[in-house]
């Protein structure tokens, strides 16, 4: 059964040298509650009048317009180095033909791509909780106003649902979170497939950044215009956003060739 080929990879992603991309993220969040939020928390007495200035909801990572970029560029390299790394580790070692006898190709693919995904996705998830807790601890917990807050710019040019901003501001930052908790997964199965067809694991382990900044760029000119996963996670993108429903199509069609390029690489490496 699928269940158990998944089961048997998420067991394998709790290996030790797996764990470094989410030590990453926690490190990048570190910074950003030391280096933003506690200087922030430092001039709270000298800005008793404008309580407005210290809005958690415009405070937290991905809200923040330089720390929202930096964690942004940092997603792929967290992807890459998580359990991701289990297709280049097996076909390297040629554990992955030991593997194969026991799951088969399909549930390889299948096994190892969904937990990679699964896993990616949670520890994103859970890198951005930790950061969301940590500012809503040091600020104090006050609501967005949309007079008093004007200033900030949110515009549905930029911010998906910006509306909530002002009646459910915590639903938009879970919506945020899980956003980018759907592009850590994209990429971690981005390297996954890397793995497959690089023997230099550096390649393997800047494929996702270097692609990403491959849209990222072609996102801002107007010949192609795809889509950046990369820019469209912070709350204040610096591009004029995709429709939600393009942005979920195309984001499919790149699962889906991930999948076709997994299984053409496991068949290689099963013919070998």
């Amino acid at each position: 059964m699928i269940g158990s080929e998944i089961v048997y990879f998420v067991k394998r992603s709790f290996s030790g040298r797996y764990l470094s991309g989410f030590l990453l993220g926690l490190i990048v969040v570190l910074l950003h509650v030391v280096f933003a939020v506690g200087f922030l928390r430092m001039q709270i007495g000298e800005f008793k009048n404008s309580p407005e200035a210290f809005c958690p909801y415009y405070k937290w990572i991905m809200a923040d317009t330089f720390w929202s970029l930096i964690f942004s560029l940092m997603i792929p390299f967290m992807a890459a180095l998580g359990n991701s790394q289990m297709t280049y580790d097996d076909a390297n070692s040629g554990f992955i033909m030991h593997v194969l006898q026991k799951k088969g190709k399909i549930g390889y693919v299948l096994g190892s791509l969904t937990s990679v995904y699964a896993v990616t996705f949670i520890e994103t998830v859970l890198v951005l909780a930790a950061d969301v807790m940590f500012v809503f601890l040091l600020l104090p917990n006050i609501l967005p106003d949309q007079v008093l807050n004007s200033g900030e710019g949110y515009s549905r040019l930029f911010t998906y649902h910006v509306e909530w901003m002002y009646s459910k501001p915590f639903k938009l930052i879970l919506f945020y979170i899980v956003l980018s908790g759907c592009a850590a997964g994209l990429f971690g199965m981005l390297t996954a497939v890397c793995g497959l067809y690089f023997s230099n694991r550096f390649t393997v382990m800047f494929s996702g950044f270097i692609i990403g900044l491959i849209f990222f760029v072609l996102a801002n000119q107007q010949i192609v215009n795809l889509p950046s996963f990369l820019l469209v996670l912070p709350v204040m993108s610096q591009m004029y956003l995709p429709s939600l429903g393009c942005l979920a199509a195309f984001y499919l069609v790149c699962v889906a060739l991930l999948f076709v390029f997994q299984i053409v690489g496991v068949r290689k490496h099963a013919s070998i």
